[in-house]
């Protein structure tokens, strides 16, 4: 159960509170079900007349008995009805107190609840005002309270006047003046077991509860404990909602500020929107906000809500040390006074009459301040009470502040631009120079004389990203970076690149400043270009001029002499590269619908390049016919942006089959339109075959050892029977009988996968088959005619760890059924049955298996316990049970049902290349 903290709160889910009203309508439903036997058992014993002699008035009592039963529970379950439906737990608690007297028959009690580590009287029965009084805090004087309350567990005192908990203690006097003698207090836990009361019952004369009072007592516990902590938890889950929805108001209107001041552009409405919302968040009766003169150093009020002009008039100019603002300002921290009559800074000052003439008498003052840290104002909040303000409300105070900071910080940057902005207007007006601002962010911020094609609203608020291609921007935005990380200027020659239809490329000499607010604080930085393009042209054209001709036709000449070799010999070199791995490259002009094939590639169709229609239906029709369609949807695929990988099958020139691996990839062009396809063919036939080998040789390898470890199993069951031989002693012949049984369970299992078609899996319902007719053999007796009934999962495989322990589970349960069930029957049915439930999550595959063995014979008593029993079948089922990491199950209906849970997980694998279908 989720509850509030001093620091904070949490909320409750809307599932713990469903999850708690489940447990409190089972629990009712479960006393519905007793209250009617009950009532079943008295309809069918109506008081009869009873004789005096000892029988009858033993079965009046328990008469009597059931009939108190019956009431109490009636009572209470009609307690637990009420909770449903009522809005909180306080109008039932004195119900709670009434039955608890009414199902013990006491004279006087008390229902105490466990609040701040202290228990409180919530309700009464039969007491008056001093005996209440004194027992208020019941865990501070001598009580049965307090000792249960340091147990955890119930105490009754017989008889007061004995009891070693009031001898020589002033609670003996309340005690007696109250007509107490015997007592009894039950601890009401929660479900996770913390005290959450105490039910208390008192009776006026040396009183021990029986056995059934005591049960009604816990049964009332626990249903009193439960509504109290249902209670709780609806109380716990509104105030969540409560403060969900104040934190949202409280958003909404920080979301409205910013984009107030967004859409306005102007501080002064803003800044009374941040007073009306200080004033909703801290659920206060005035605000008001100062700004700090720079040149004063004196806080002046800018906006307020609720204040007559006289106040405003006093508290117009604020320096350090008046008032709480003026205190805050001194410490610039919050100052919170929760009660002005009561604070040093008011007491004995002339600012205390003109706030109490107000009507204030709690305040607190909020710094505003920069996130560079600089102050820039206080906002403060009054109160026409003393008040307490809660963490929760001072972190959204704090909020608010820092928000109001960021708005009016930007407000004043904004102004200094502005005038900046106009002093250079005059003196450059008329100039070719580029001059802009940007914040720290590298968003313009202002900008005079911008380049030909942007105009001013383009790029505010905008970064060079935005303006420029990616290059040049990226080598503007570096420049701009040192600046601010240093704060030193810098002078950069600088392009930007235009197409030669725009005009060509633009060249400027750029001096980046770092921009600093009146702290000295960089917030900033401002660019100065000057445009030196046409220099830089003259420049180009000049070194042109320099340069002959003639020595740029032989150096051109040289390097494409050299790109020629260079080509070609990278040429032969992928060539047999190629020629070696049996692998060429391709590519697919889709627009010209053109197909160049590598060499290698026309050597793996066995074609000459000559006589090749390089195509691709060309292409398509050496594939073998079974594989085209396959082949085709993968082309199909790769447009859709993925690349492919797949195996196919061609029938060579040479009239022989190949196998080949093919990899490729669409190329697109900037409208996503696919232009081209490239990829590469590789001639894998030599290494198929081989993997095919291999993979038939460990097939062989695999069943011969299985061959083999069913022969040496078969030769130790043999050993087995011959030294049996050897004793007379039927129990050890049968032990020995025994184990040559699980020995064959498992001989079977590597015979089975010996003949079968799967290596590493058996056919596990074909192995229980043989299994169970092998185990019915072995103890036939003649005189029971025992039929076999199997129900079985058809292709049930399961792996040898799996296998192995699980045939031993079923020898043991089944060869357990032939010696024990039938010992009184002369015919009997064994059962079997396998069945199972497959889902694939994630790329993991479940199988959840059940297997049940069952008998109809005499069935295992009822009060031997599996996990007592000592017989090493037993021992060997749970053991390999726990080892399949499976739960097992026992029903003694009609005989013995034996259910066996386990899981078998098998992971696919994420990635398995595209292959052909033989």
């Amino acid at each position: 159960m989720t509850t509030k903290h001093t620091d904070g709160w949490e909320p409750i889910t809307y599932q713990e509170l469903l999850d708690e009203n489940k447990l409190l309508v089972d629990e009712n439903r479960t006393l519905k079900n007793k209250i009617q036997c009950l009532r079943a058992y008295l309809k069918q014993d109506k008081e009869p007349k009873y004789d005096i002699d000892k029988p009858d008035l033993e079965r009046r009592q328990a008469h009597l008995l059931v009939k108190a039963d019956l009431e109490a529970l009636t009572r209470i379950h009609e307690l637990s009805t009420k909770l449903l439906g009522s809005e909180g737990i306080q109008p039932l608690l004195k119900e709670i107190m009434d039955a608890a007297i009414s199902v013990v028959n006491a004279k006087m009690g008390t229902l105490q609840l466990l609040e701040d580590d202290s228990l409180h009287i919530v309700a009464h029965y039969g007491h008056k005002q001093p005996f209440l009084d004194y027992f208020t805090s019941a865990e501070n004087v001598a009580s049965v309270c307090g000792k249960v309350m340091q147990r955890g567990e119930r105490i009754v005192i017989e008889d007061v006047e004995t009891s070693s908990i009031f001898a020589g203690t002033p609670s003996l006097t309340v005690m007696r003046e109250a007509g107490v003698r015997a007592i009894q207090s039950t601890p009401m836990l929660s479900r996770t077991g913390e005290l959450l009361g105490i039910l208390t019952t008192q009776w006026n004369f040396p009183y021990s509860p029986n056995e059934h009072d005591l049960w009604r007592l816990d049964l009332l516990a626990r249903q009193a404990a439960d509504m109290i902590e249902q209670a709780r938890s609806e109380e716990a889950l509104n105030d969540s909602k409560k403060c969900l929805m104040a934190d949202l108001n409280a958003m909404t209107r920080l979301h409205k500020i910013g984009t107030l001041f967004v859409r306005e552009s102007n501080l002064e409405p803003v800044l009374v929107e941040i007073v009306d919302a200080a004033i909703a968040i801290s659920d206060a009766d005035f605000g008001n906000i100062q700004l700090l003169d720079p040149e004063s150093s004196e806080l002046k009020i800018v906006a307020s809500r609720g204040f007559p002009k006289w106040w405003l008039d006093f508290w117009d100019s604020v320096s350090v040390g008046n008032g709480t603002c003026g205190t805050a300002l001194g410490r610039e921290e919050k100052v919170i006074v929760e009660d002005i009559e009561q604070s040093p800074i008011f007491v004995g000052t002339p600012a205390l009459e003109i706030q109490l003439k107000a009507g204030i008498r709690a305040v607190q003052s909020t710094p505003i301040v920069s996130r560079s840290g600089r102050l820039l104002g206080m906002f403060s909040t009054h109160y026409k009470k003393p008040h307490k303000l809660q963490d929760h409300g001072l972190q959204l105070i704090d909020l608010l502040a820092q928000q109001a900071a960021d708005i009016i910080e930007r407000a004043q940057i904004e102004e200094m631009l502005r005038k900046s902005e106009e002093r250079f207007r005059v003196a450059l007006q008329g100039s070719s120079v580029v001059i802009s601002s940007q914040d720290r962010d590298l968003r313009y911020t202002w900008a005079y004389n911008p380049s030909p094609g942007f105009k001013l609203e383009d790029l505010l608020g905008k970064n060079d990203y935005d303006i420029y291609q990616l290059d040049d921007a990226e080598a503007f935005v570096s420049i701009k970076k040192q600046v601010l990380a240093s704060g030193v200027s810098q002078c950069d020659e600088v392009v930007i690149h235009r197409p030669a239809s725009a005009g060509g490329d633009l060249f400027h000499e750029m001096t980046t400043e770092p921009l600093r607010d009146a702290t000295g604080t960089i917030v900033g930085v401002i660019c100065i270009a000057v445009d030196i393009t046409e220099r830089k042209r003259a420049e180009e054209a000049l070194k042109k001029a320099n340069d002959t001709l003639e020595e740029k036709i032989k150096e051109r000449t040289v390097e494409l002499e050299e790109a020629y070799n260079s080509l070609l010999e990278n040429k032969m070199r992928l060539s047999e590269a190629q020629k070696i791995a049996h692998l060429g490259n391709w590519d697919w002009n889709l627009v010209t619908d053109e197909l160049y094939w590598s060499d290698e590639i026309h050597n793996i169709f066995g074609l000459d390049s000559l006589e090749f229609d390089e195509t691709y239906d060309a292409f398509l029709n050496l594939v073998l016919p079974e594989d085209r369609e396959y082949v085709n949807n993968a082309f199909k695929k790769a447009f859709c942006g993925k690349s492919f990988e797949i195996d196919f099958r061609i029938i060579s020139a040479d009239r022989e089959e190949h196998i080949l691996y093919a990899r490729g990839q669409v190329i697109f062009d900037e409208k996503n339109t696919p232009i081209r396809v490239r990829g590469i063919v590789q001639d894998i036939t030599e290494r198929k075959k081989t993997e095919e080998a291999l993979v038939k040789l460990e097939k062989v390898r695999i069943k011969e050892i299985h061959h083999r470890i069913k022969n040496n199993l078969q030769v130790i069951s043999s050993l087995l029977d011959l030294q049996a031989e050897k004793f007379e002693d039927k129990k050890v012949k049968q032990a020995f009988s025994e184990s040559q049984n699980r020995v064959f369970s498992m001989s079977l299992i590597h015979e089975e996968l010996y003949k079968g078609g799967q290596a590493e899996k058996l056919n596990f319902s074909a192995y229980l088959e043989k299994l169970a007719d092998n185990l019915l053999m072995t103890y036939r007796l003649s005189r029971i005619n025992i039929r076999l009934n199997m129900d079985l999962e058809e292709n049930a495989f399961l792996d040898m760890d799996t296998a192995v322990p699980l045939g031993i589970i079923v020898n043991e349960l089944i060869s357990n059924s032939l010696k024990h069930a039938f010992t009184e029957k002369k015919e009997g049915e064994i059962g079997i049955q396998l069945r199972r439930h497959e889902e694939t999550i994630n790329g993991i595959h479940k199988s959840d298996f059940c297997l049940k063995v069952s008998d109809n014979g005499k069935g295992i008593p009822e009060d031997l316990k599996l996990e007592s029993v000592e017989s090493l079948g037993m021992q060997l089922i749970n053991t390999l049970v726990n080892q399949l990491d499976g739960e097992l199950k026992l029903k003694r209906n009609k005989g013995t049902e034996f259910t066996v849970r386990f899981k078998v997980i098998e992971k696919t694998p994420k990635y398995q290349r595209q292959t052909y279908s033989p």
